[in-house]
């Protein structure tokens, strides 16, 4: 079993600088820390971790709650952070408060209780504005301005896109299926008028469903079929959905309905979740950038961490992937 020793030797470094490096002492050069956690990965050190709690005040564990884990986008995001915060030499403890308030308290609680160096939260709907203004542990918000440090992402922009991309293929009678209120922290909606108004059209339809999103619920197939009982399925000749999900459900309506994708009618989703790469057609998605999402959330946090307390919000572009359901081009 490898000793700091070992580890010091095969890095260059005295045993001194192992044990900083290990108890995350903030004044270690950036290319020193990464040296040696290489070494401790190479040589499977396993260090004291309880002596180095008493010795550091560091637990050398990260804090994650998710809203939802049932959300693909989390879930792959998860693993993202999980993987970012184990090159760094910490450990992470996931959360899910399955869009629970109580559950959300009880997370972050819980966190408190196993004395988490820092936490990262994607926090349920409109934040819980007194439990995070309270917290006095080092946390980076996710998509929402919560505290000293977050990292947003601009729906909006992926609504934009997803307008001038049916534009370009001349599909210019427009719906949308999703979530209306700024209420759920969603600006695809605005984002995709945005967009075909700087192309000189307007939304043909919208179609609201504000309840959220999973692979058991059966809402947005159930809003998207009662409207085509009623309406021209093809009078509408692409839509976009808030998630990759409802875009499913939508393609599946359109087909039960005799409809072709996207031959007739063109498909967007959000999220680019694995669903959207392996359904028939593929599906193209709205992607959130989710290595450089956490790349970012795990450096903020431990900036923070190390005494960092300014305010710093990181802003991300999303990007459409475009695939086999919105392929064909048509005359306008």
């Amino acid at each position: 079993m490898a000793t700091m020793e070992d580890v010091a030797k095969a890095a260059k470094v005295s045993r001194a600088t192992v044990s900083r490096v290990l108890s995350n002492y903030p004044s270690i050069k950036p290319e020193t820390r990464q040296q040696v956690m290489y070494w401790v990965r190479e040589l499977h050190y396993e260090p004291n971790q309880v002596a180095q709690n008493l010795a550091g005040h560091h637990t050398n564990l990260i804090g994650v709650l998710f809203s939802d884990l049932s959300n693909p986008l989390y879930a792959a995001l998860s693993t993202a952070i999980i993987r970012e915060a184990e090159r760094e030499g910490y450990s992470v403890i996931v959360g899910d408060a399955q869009r629970e308030r109580a559950r959300e308290v009880n997370i972050i609680n819980s966190f408190k209780r196993r004395k988490v160096d820092g936490i990262i939260v994607r926090a349920i709907g409109r934040p819980n504005e007194k439990l995070y203004k309270e917290l006095s542990i080092p946390m980076v918000s996710l998509y929402k301005v919560i505290g000293h440090k977050n990292i947003i992402i601009s729906s909006e922009e992926g609504g934009a896109q997803v307008a001038r991309h049916f534009y370009g293929t001349g599909r210019v009678r427009v719906g949308y299926l999703g979530p209306t209120s700024a209420l759920y922290g969603n600006d695809k909606l605005a984002g995709l008028q945005a967009g075909l108004d700087s192309c000189g059209l307007q939304i043909e339809r919208i179609l609201p469903c504000n309840q959220h999103e999973t692979a058991e619920n059966q809402k947005a197939y159930q809003i998207f079929t009662e409207y085509l009982q009623e309406n021209d399925p093809r009078a509408v000749n692409a839509w976009f959905a808030h998630s990759d999900i409802a875009a499913s459900d939508i393609i599946r309506a359109l087909m039960e309905h005799g409809v072709q994708v996207p031959q007739e009618v063109s498909v967007c989703g959000y999220n680019d979740t694995l669903l959207a790469r392996k359904m028939i057609p593929s599906l193209t998605s709205v992607a959130s950038p989710v290595d450089e999402m956490a790349r970012n959330a795990i450096a903020l946090l431990l900036k923070e961490i190390r005494g960092d307390d300014g305010t710093e919000n990181v802003y991300l572009a999303p990007h459409l992937l475009i695939r086999e359901s919105s392929l064909v081009k048509i005359d306008k």
